[in-house]
């Protein structure tokens, strides 16, 4: 085994042992629930006979049966999305022999695209239906993946516009959908709490981009394209539609909310709300670092690899299972924080982990050895899993049923717009490069110091 697959199974190792000790701790959740379910049931039988007045609370079977529905259109979305991850970047590159400049107005498209939707996705999800949306989702990414088969450029361009709209779906009508059914059905009185779904999904999204990233790799050795993983994607997605269809309920924005959530909603647009300001300042910073990593780690990684004098193909797809390993470590040490020990809280560990990824991408500047490049983008990757449920969880109690995916879309164009703006400016070389990196860096930094001030517990 060579460097990149010694460093895959330990991760596959250290989160297989994890998932089984999270797995024992969910089993003896449920059963404590079920008997104490049962207690209740017999000792509230009435004096003189009467019936015992019946429980409406929900119970675990109505948390499973939420969970069925919802995690396994979460990972065929995911799996989708994570199927073209590693591939986008060497697919314009590397076999449509695209400049750098190209590519990276490619990117700017996506991006571009992503900022403009964002103003109207979201509101129209809340007034028509976040299950319409995700249904639309999935046509959209469908489209943006049929996109790479033609070498027309505007046919490619047009793809990318497609995959910023989607991407915008994506994260913000099914965590819209699912934050609403999971108020709406009053599951916060079982032992299905918030956090732990949001940790669970960031597990489970990692577990599928780790199988994507070595899915991909075989298919793209099978077929000698870098197309095929797009292909399966759309495999994917199909039947994720057939479930949202079939078993999904409807819930909308505004006209369920009550008078005082629409207040709250409406003190969140108007920009009031200094911790929504927060969320927004974080989100942007953070997942527009974390974005400028996705395009810039493949590059960074051959510039390292031909220091070392080395000429061989890296193994990207291995690679990229690394970093999804890094992440799923990252949300499983979340849930462990957050739900086991309570080291710290949330907003806490939301700082920590802004200033450790902070850290990691100003590393990457002064140590270029290849290896060690490779970690600290696995620190960086599991300050990712870390990242998005803690971001999850803020955003879950700070914004309202009400206007949730419009709120969710508006915290996406300041991230959008900035990295649009750092890819317009791409450059060939690694000074680019490391600028890009160090001022992520500073702003990350700068982030970790606002959080601290201005986000409650």
């Amino acid at each position: 085994m060579d460097f990149y697959q010694i460093n895959l199974a330990a991760f596959v190792l250290v989160n297989g042992s994890m998932v089984y000790r999270q797995y024992r701790q969910d089993k003896r959740a449920e059963l404590s629930e079920r008997i104490q379910g049962f207690d209740a049931e017999n000792n509230g039988a009435g004096d003189g006979g009467h019936p015992a007045k019946v429980d409406t609370a929900p119970t675990a079977s109505s948390a499973k049966q939420f969970t069925n529905i919802f995690f396994p259109v979460y990972v065929l979305v995911w799996g989708a999305d994570w199927l073209q991850g590693p591939f986008i970047y060497t697919l314009y590159k590397d076999e449509k022999k695209l400049p750098e400049e190209i590519v990276a107005r490619l990117f700017t498209t996506g991006f571009l695209a992503g900022a403009i939707s964002a103003l109207f996705v979201g509101s129209l999800a809340d007034r028509f239906g976040r299950k319409n949306a995700c249904l639309a989702y999935c046509a959209i990414t469908s489209l943006s993946c049929l996109s790479v088969l033609s070498n027309n450029i505007s046919i490619l361009f047009a793809g990318r516009a497609l995959g910023g709209l989607g991407t915008t779906l994506m994260y913000t009508v099914f965590e819209a959908w699912m934050v609403t059914e999971y108020n709406q059905r009053a599951l916060e009185g079982t032992s299905l709490k918030l956090s732990s779904i949001f940790g669970r999904m960031i597990t489970l999204s990692s577990v599928v981009a780790v199988l994507a990233g070595l899915v991909g790799q075989v298919f793209v050795s099978w077929t000698g394209t870098n197309c095929a993983p797009f292909v399966a994607s759309i495999c994917c997605l199909a039947p994720a539609s057939f479930i949202i269809a079939r078993k999904w309920s409807e819930n909308f924005g505004d006209s369920g909310s009550a008078p005082k959530e629409k207040k709250d909603s409406l003190k969140l647009l108007l920009g009031v709300d200094k911790q929504v300001l927060t969320l927004g300042l974080t989100s942007c910073c953070f997942e527009g670092s974390m974005y400028l990593f996705i395009f810039f780690w493949s590059p960074a990684l051959k510039s390292s690899h031909l220091l070392a004098h080395q000429h061989s193909a890296l193994p990207f797809g291995i690679i990229f299972a690394s970093f999804m390993g890094a992440m799923m470590l990252g949300s499983m040490l979340f849930t462990k924080i957050l739900t086991d020990k309570r080291w710290m809280t949330c907003r806490e560990l939301l700082q920590t982990v802004v200033v450790l990824a902070s850290g990691s991408l100003l590393c990457t500047v002064f140590f270029r050895s290849e290896y060690v490049t490779f970690w600290l983008f696995c620190v960086f990757e599991l300050c990712v899993g870390m990242y998005f449920p803690a971001m999850g969880y803020q955003k879950g109690k700070v914004v309202g049923d009400g206007e949730r995916a419009h709120i969710y879309g508006l915290l996406r164009i300041p991230f959008n717009i900035f990295v649009v703006v750092a890819l317009s400016l791409t450059k060939e070389g690694d000074a680019y490069r490391e600028t890009i990196f160090m001022t992520c860096s500073g702003l990350l930094l700068i982030v970790g110091a606002v959080v601290g001030v201005f986000l409650h517990d």
